[in-house]
């Protein structure tokens, strides 16, 4: 239980009753008991209440509240919905996750982290960024002719700056982590997934798996801090310009190449459900690792870095195959291109 001072116990605070699908992406009216309207009013001490809220709903749990007179807007993410009377832990973590990412560089300038704003009764209140994400830069890259590979250019120096300035020597490399997760996304899809009735694929999949684990060159790193969610909705390029990255619950101190690897993953993926094909979706992830590439310190090992990646896109396409929400074609498809980058066992 969260508590408030003097030592009250409060309960999280869950989100304003959800819109009908219809209404979701519009700003409907907050109900005037909503108890982040008073929280909001005694932090912006020129709002008074009562005053005209609206709020729009991001996801299940993240809604942006905004001030109609003055404009004034910023961003909810209810932990309760996540995690349940564990909500303010969980609040507080993210809080400091971003903290951490900002203190590795991306606290100013155009390249950055979000900007934490406070944690109260497990609601994560964030600065409120408006623009695109790389997902919607993909779906619109042929009516913004060369913005894509400007994108895909910012994520790139933003990740990099990460993983340069978050080098953690001190903690040992671990990619048996890595290879456990792939093997146990490669279970839920043999046992629910669109391989259930297909144990050669299985086989050759684990087979596969095992045989880049075995691989010493897979140890051969130094651990740094990741981003650990980099996916197509987790980057927003303001109107202004520039990058913010959002979403650092999963930052941890881990292999960087996960980063790279999983952005590959969903950019390829993106692509080919934004109208493209996977030619189109390979030539903008080599420019995306291209980018990176010269970005990352001189004393780095390129080579083993990106055959690392390399099992990292493909531990990502399993995972993305794994949504029910894509179709069946192209979990199919992931599953095909995620066994060929495994069977290329370092060619």
């Amino acid at each position: 239980m969260a508590h408030d001072q003097g030592g009250v116990s409060r309960a999280p605070v869950l989100p304003p009753a959800d819109v009908p699908e219809i209404q979701r992406g519009n700003y409907f009216t907050v109900p005037g008991d909503d108890p982040v309207l008073d929280y909001l009013a005694t932090r912006w001490e020129d709002v008074e209440r009562p005053a005209m809220w609206e709020a729009a709903r991001l996801s299940q749990a993240t809604y942006i509240y905004r001030e109609t007179s003055i404009g004034r807007a910023i961003v909810a993410k209810f932990y309760s919905v996540k995690t349940g009377d564990s909500a303010e832990k969980h609040a507080r973590r993210e809080f400091e996750m971003i903290r951490q990412a900002r203190a590795a560089g991306l606290a100013d300038g155009g390249t950055r982290a979000i900007q934490p704003w406070a944690v109260w009764r497990g609601v994560l209140f964030l600065e409120y960024v408006d623009g695109l994400t790389l997902e919607d830069a993909i779906a619109v890259r042929r009516s913004r002719p060369g913005r894509l590979s400007v994108n895909l250019s910012q994520v790139a120096a933003l990740l990099a700056t990460l993983h340069s300035n978050g080098a953690r020597p001190e903690t040992p490399a671990d990619f048996e982590a890595a290879a456990a997760y792939a093997r146990e996304v490669l279970e839920d899809l043999s046992q629910y997934g669109v391989i259930q009735d297909d144990p050669i694929t299985r086989e050759g999949l684990l087979h596969s798996i095992d045989w880049w684990a075995d691989r010493p060159e897979m140890q051969d790193f130094a651990p740094t801090l990741i981003h650990g969610d980099a996916t197509t909705s987790n980057f927003i390029f303001p109107g202004d310009g520039g990058v913010v990255a959002v979403d650092w619950e999963r930052l941890e101190t881990a292999d960087p190449a996960a980063d790279l690897g999983r952005l590959m993953a969903e950019v390829l993926h993106s692509v080919t459900q934004h109208g493209g094909s996977a030619s189109e979706g390979t030539s903008f992830v080599q420019y995306l690792t291209d980018v990176y590439r010269r970005a990352l310190p001189g004393a780095w090992d390129v080579e083993t870095f990106l055959e690392r990646a390399c099992f990292y896109q493909a531990s990502s396409m399993l995972r993305i195959a794994r949504n029910g929400w894509v179709s069946r074609l192209d979990r199919t498809a992931l599953i095909a291109r995620a066994l060929a980058l495994l069977a290329r066992r370092g060619d």
